[in-house]
């Protein structure tokens, strides 16, 4: 793979390395650091350090062979194993209560069973339908430990009716979330673009010249004199959007290592951020405007009902 990437304005301030892991998401930051000691990603046709900070107008010349894709061979039993609920399945779409734990697309440094792959599985004449192959029939997606309502398509003319309503904001969406600390408030909205991270290419912030992002939520009821329960309510779909906006609230999601701040301690017996989609409502192919719910996970439910300590 070769190619010269011009460094843009928003791509300031950047570690060089990371700013690889961004255009080379299928390898590690380590294997990119090696890339860079060895010559293979440049700066100006310059050999830099991993730590070397890019700014505006440098070229970055990269020159690294293309990864081979290894292809893990797949059993029934593989499959079986899932257990996915189904809520609702017509000729058009199939409606899951993703469960927490399982990617819903493949993607860097994921060797376990996607729901792509599952679904394909399942229905094989599904393989073309949506606009990428490894994404077959994927609507929309939520996060590999969010768990809740997901939506799949299963002939194309489904897949654009209903992707169309997802880049409109027709479709209505709820989640549950369990946060750190006393809400005051009993509802709120939060109005503040997302962007990718500068400074870790796995994570999202709060940028001024980021995608616009919008969430209000309602507050349930609190838990245990240390969290809040939320409904919250995303009308964009930005990555990670709700887990970000959360925490720019200082109210990070319970159990989410990714946007927690250290300090923050987790219930006993959270193995994942605790955010789950309970509801979507969005017009069927064909037909009227339907909600599908998904009930709140086991996993969830204990730590609701977990006493004080």
């Amino acid at each position: 793979m070769k190619k010269d990437i011009t460094v843009k304005a928003r791509e300031v301030g950047q570690r060089l390395d990371l700013f690889g892991v961004t255009y080379l998401p299928e390898y590690s930051r380590v294997i990119i650091q090696d890339h860079i000691k060895n010559g293979a990603i440049t700066v100006n046709e310059i050999t830099k350090k991993p730590s070397y900070i890019i700014r505006e107008g440098d070229t970055i010349q990269i020159d690294v062979k293309k990864k081979k894709t290894i292809k893990i061979e797949r059993t029934e039993e593989d499959f079986e194993k899932l257990n996915i609920p189904i809520i609702f399945e017509d000729e058009d779409m199939l409606v899951i209560d993703k469960p927490a734990g399982i990617a819903v697309h493949p993607g860097h440094g994921i060797q376990d069973i996607t729901i792509a792959e599952w679904f394909v599985h399942k229905y094989p004449e599904v393989k073309e339908v949506g606009e990428n192959t490894e994404r077959p029939g994927i609507v929309h997606r939520l996060d590999k430990d969010t768990t809740g309502v997901l939506l799949l398509a299963k002939t194309q003319k489904a897949y654009d009716h209903l992707k169309l309503q997802f880049q409109k904001r027709h479709v209505e969406k709820e989640y549950l979330a369990l946060v750190f600390g006393e809400v005051s408030s009993t509802d709120g909205r939060i109005n503040q673009p997302i962007a990718r991270s500068k400074r870790n290419p796995m994570r999202r912030t709060v940028d001024p010249e980021g995608k616009p992002a919008i969430t209000e939520w309602k507050k349930e009821r609190i838990v245990n004199s240390k969290y809040t329960l939320m409904r919250v309510f995303p009308f964009t779909g930005r990555t990670h959007q709700i887990r970000v906006h959360m925490h720019h609230i200082r109210h990070p999601i319970v159990g989410d290592t990714l946007y927690t701040f250290k300090r923050k301690k987790s219930p006993e017996g959270t193995k994942r951020q605790l955010l789950h989609a309970e509801k979507l409502r969005i017009k069927k192919p064909n037909s009227k405007r339907e909600t599908f719910i998904a009930p709140l996970p086991e996993d969830f439910e204990k730590i609701l009902n977990t006493p004080s300590e």
